[in-house]
């Protein structure tokens, strides 16, 4: 299965450790607007009791943040097997030297909580056949769901592949959502009667016109930075490896 590891401090210093020697890349998220966005950045270096980020650089598609003391931000990186979550507060914005080069740096209070979960769990995997895992999905995030008579559409769709980063699904033509790509949604997953019914917060991604239908593609996000969210990571992470098992199966 592919749950929610937590992990002890011992391991959460190994692995910041490993992660700031390497410089590997890491994804801030902080909400804005009632959504969630994602920054990229990269691990620097750990002190005693901090530890330092690239500052993002301004993107064209991405508003600037102001990184605030004691804002709490959520910061995710790849490891081994493994990609780590843990959410962390802002010290400051500090100077760091690497090399000969001076850059700007978000000084973080060292974490005392963090979880991993296998990175095979991020790899798209396809439904299989035999099952109907189908989504509801709306403007403004899993919060601005319509209740009751509303002006608001809701569209409905068919997923056909599904990762613990996002999912892809099938439109009708005639009923397809009429978004932009970076526009922010919320989405209702029902894996069946027995399987429940998750929440998130999606981006969306992409969108093309197969046999099949209209295929739009959404990632994830801030699954990892609330109780709820972590639930439906755990949900979506266990149906990924179910349906991992099952295309093995019938691989092999």
């Amino acid at each position: 299965m592919s749950e929610l590891q937590e992990l002890s401090i011992r391991q959460i210093d190994e692995a910041l450790k490993l992660a700031t020697q390497k410089q590997v890349p890491a994804t801030i998220t902080i909400p804005q607007s009632r959504a969630w966005v994602n920054y990229p950045s990269r691990m620097l270096a750990m002190t005693d009791t901090h530890l330092l980020i690239e500052l993002p650089l301004p993107e064209a598609n991405i508003a600037p943040h102001e990184f605030t003391p004691a804002e709490k931000l959520g910061l995710s990186f790849k490891l081994k097997h493994y990609k780590h979550l843990v959410s962390v507060t802002v010290a400051g914005i500090v100077d760091h030297r690497l090399g000969d080069v001076t850059m700007k740096a978000i000084s973080l209070c060292l974490p005392t909580r963090m979880q991993r979960l296998q990175r095979r769990a991020f790899l798209r995997v396809d439904v299989p056949a035999n099952r109907v895992v189908r989504a509801s999905f709306w403007m403004g995030g899993r919060n601005a769901e319509p209740q009751g008579p509303s002006s608001m559409p809701v569209w409905t769709g068919r997923i056909t592949n599904l990762s613990a980063g996002g999912f892809q699904l099938v439109c009708p033509p005639d009923r397809v959502a009429r978004l932009d790509v970076g526009e922010n949604i919320g989405v209702r997953i029902a894996f069946g009667s027995d399987d429940g019914t998750v929440y998130a917060d999606a981006q969306f991604r992409h969108v093309e016109e197969n046999d099949q239908g209209i295929v739009m593609g959404f990632q994830f996000l801030g699954l990892a930075q609330t109780p709820e969210g972590k639930e439906a990571l755990r949900v979506i992470s266990n149906k990924v490896a179910q349906f991992q098992s099952h295309e093995r199966h019938h691989a092999s």
